[in-house]
């Protein structure tokens, strides 16, 4: 995958989590890092972390998206205690 790939699945990851939740509070780009294994022959993932403010009605909706996202090798959403 080339940068400019990587920089337009970012951009579509955000438009969709924006369209879907009320806010993104923050972004945070890792970039490249090392797997502790392959995943599809691969030993490099690269890592976004947003913090979403939602009240969690779409959330099946966009584990769904996700999902079918070929060059999304796997997701986490982790629900913080206010």
């Amino acid at each position: 995958m080339t940068e400019d790939e990587r920089t337009a699945l970012i951009a579509d990851i955000k438009g969709e989590l924006t369209s879907t939740w009320s806010e993104i509070k923050w972004e945070d780009i890792w970039w490249a890092r090392d797997l502790a294994y392959k995943i599809r022959w691969s030993k490099i993932g690269y890592y976004v972390l947003y913090a979403l403010e939602s009240d969690g009605s779409k959330f099946f909706d966009v584990t769904k998206d996700f999902n079918i996202k070929k060059d999304i090798w796997r997701h986490m959403f982790v629900r913080l205690e206010d």
